[in-house]
């Protein structure tokens, strides 16, 4: 087990993004910040020769020295030792990321913008894990003019990653460094997939712009986790952007189509049969109408990941729309509909997302053997009654 000093150290870690050019490949300058947490890893003994120990995205460890000149701090003698077994190429992105006690971690993206892939091993073993974290899909674009609008998602990320169930998927949630959820639309034609509807907006929320870098980690189901690097190759904190006026203009655009939507249904007192709410069934703010109606039963389909089986599984808001889920809710879910075994599960609806969770929905998932790559299917019997069909991993392939 870490020590409290060492899990302080990876959350204050120090990050640099660096594009290797061939001066690069004799020795890499990194910022001040960057070497001196390795000084403090090594003890800060100033009469020492300052060492890293530079660890690649599949846990091989290399010594390099930390050098200082005129120009700075670099990596030195070592360095191009490890850039040449690595077999990095001109143009490639790094991520460097001190971890603690002058362990640098390394990854490399090269120059399709996906996380390169170690010799040996294939596409579908891309989750991998060693003591420095796991090593899901990533991939890495740089924000040009071009793509502010809708940005491509790498053709060969796509390709590597991306199955053929989830490349036809209308939606990508995108998940922000300080927890905000964002549903993005996910628009396909003959040059690949792009995240388009509500792209501009998601960019200028966060206050990304022009010329920075957005590492993109997938987590499957189309949720990613997204960091950003500024134009001196430093990890950019985006929290605070979200100011009131922001929040209150969302509110008030909010208050105002549910109330447009109501005079239109003509039935602004009547609930319709089969929506979900909230605890706080008077607020009329929180109603919504859904179409749970004339015979309809929706379903949806989600390929399981270890996020969604350990910690919450995404709705899409469309769905949440459908089926009239608002506020906070339970959900009964079962697997057989002749059994009378069911299990209460919470749900929970924000503006831009809906999601499953809490011990009920990890307990489902445990007592059903539910891991990642089985798909669950859940057909909507009833608003607040779900039937779901689980597919498991071994029995697809078999």
């Amino acid at each position: 087990m870490r020590s409290p000093g060492e899990l302080g150290a990876r959350r204050d870690a120090a990050k640099q993004l660096k594009v290797l050019m061939p001066s690069c490949f004799h020795r890499l300058s990194i910022s001040d910040e960057l070497a001196g947490h390795l000084d403090a890893g090594n003890g800060g003994d100033d009469t020492a020769l300052p060492m890293a120990l530079v660890v690649n995205s599949f846990g091989k460890v290399w010594q390099v020295e930390v050098g200082r000149d005129g120009g700075g701090a670099f990596l030195g003698p070592g360095w191009p030792e490890f850039v040449a077994a690595n077999g990095f190429g001109v143009g490639w992105f790094l991520v460097l990321r001190h971890e603690g006690r002058g362990v640098l971690t390394v990854k490399a993206f090269d120059l399709t913008c996906c996380l390169k892939e170690s010799r040996g091993l294939q596409p579908s073993t891309a989750t991998r894990s060693n003591r420095y974290g796991s090593h899901k899909p990533q991939f890495i674009k740089v924000l040009l003019p071009d793509f502010t609008e809708k940005m491509l998602i790498p053709p060969a990320f796509v390709q590597r990653y991306v199955s053929e169930a989830q490349q036809s998927s209308k939606m990508a949630i995108i998940a922000s460094q300080f927890g905000k959820f964002w549903p993005i639309e996910v628009n396909k034609d003959g040059s690949g997939m792009f995240l388009a509807g509500g792209w501009s907006q998601f960019l200028a929320f966060h206050g990304i712009s022009e010329g920075d870098v957005m590492l993109l980690r997938y987590e499957g189901n189309m949720v990613f986790k997204m960091k950003v690097f500024g134009l001196n190759g430093c990890q950019k904190d985006l929290k605070g952007r979200a100011t009131g006026t922001q929040q209150n203009t969302e509110r008030q655009k909010e208050a105002h189509l549910c109330r447009k939507h109501e005079r239109s249904s003509g039935k602004e007192d009547r609930r319709p049969k089969g929506s979900l709410s909230s605890s706080n069934k008077g607020s009329r703010k929180k109603r919504r109408l859904c179409s749970l109606e004339n015979g309809e039963r929706p379903s949806i389909k989600k390929e399981m990941n270890t996020y969604s089986v350990k910690k919450f599984l995404s709705l899409a808001t469309t769905f949440c729309d459908l089926i009239g889920l608002v506020g906070e809710c339970t959900i009964t879910l079962k697997t057989s509909m002749k059994s009378t075994k069911c299990w209460q599960v919470g749900a929970r609806r924000y503006k831009n997302y809906g999601y499953l969770g809490g011990k009920r929905w990890k307990s489902f998932c445990m007592e059903n053997k539910i891991r990642e790559g089985d798909v669950c299917t859940f057909h909507i019997v009833e608003a607040a009654l779900w039937h779901v069909v689980i597919t498991h991993n071994s029995d697809r392939i078999g």
